[in-house]
């Protein structure tokens, strides 16, 4: 009897080191997701010129330094806890924006806040591209949010697939790029 009952000691503390290793993944898988971004970026010739960070949300931006562009990123993590991530998967909110700096940063940020204000598009469902700007230091910004699935860029091994993240963040900035300068075009801004 004394042997059953430590064997079955020992299963709980096996049980319970794979729950402990589970449970600490989950917890990090954000704070994973936002190192492989800068790497990433830092990989593509952006500096990391801003970051900010609640725990929760996450705040980067990037510039590439030869020629001002920017990059932002907000990501969070909606899934912290396991048992959500285990039934719905790991998911995050991430959205991408790319800037540029432009000598009419007033004129265009009047232009674009006037066409935003007579949409009646919710700028935080995903897929809906947006405008910021920072008035000063002269950049207007495209912006989507995009759900996504932090697994597919993380493994077990907490390795980072980094060409399907590379790949997904290139693409996200091409369109916006190409969504801004032709929006820049229209107003006379570019």
């Amino acid at each position: 009897m004394s042997e059953e009952l430590e064997q079955i000691f020992v299963s709980l503390v096996d049980t319970s080191w794979k729950r402990y290793e589970e449970n600490k993944r989950n917890g990090l898988m954000d704070d994973l997701l936002v190192g492989a971004v800068i790497a990433s970026n830092v990989e593509a010739g952006y500096a990391l010129i801003d970051l900010e960070s609640d725990g929760v949300r996450h705040y980067l931006r990037f510039e590439k330094l030869a020629t001002k562009e920017r990059l932002i990123f907000q990501l969070r993590n909606l899934t912290e806890d396991l048992v959500g991530a285990k039934v719905l998967g790991r998911h995050a909110r991430v959205v991408m924006g790319y800037g540029t700096m432009t000598t009419n940063i007033g004129k265009i940020w009047k232009i674009f806040k006037d066409e935003v204000k007579s949409s009646m598009i919710d700028s935080n469902e995903p897929g809906v591209i947006s405008f910021d700007a920072d008035i000063t230091a002269g950049y207007v910004y495209a912006q989507v949010p995009l759900l996504l699935e932090i697994d597919q860029y993380l493994d077990a091994g907490y390795q980072v697939n980094q060409p399907l993240l590379q790949s997904h963040i290139d693409a996200t900035i091409h369109s916006l790029r190409k969504y801004l300068n032709g929006r820049l075009s229209m107003s006379g801004g570019a």
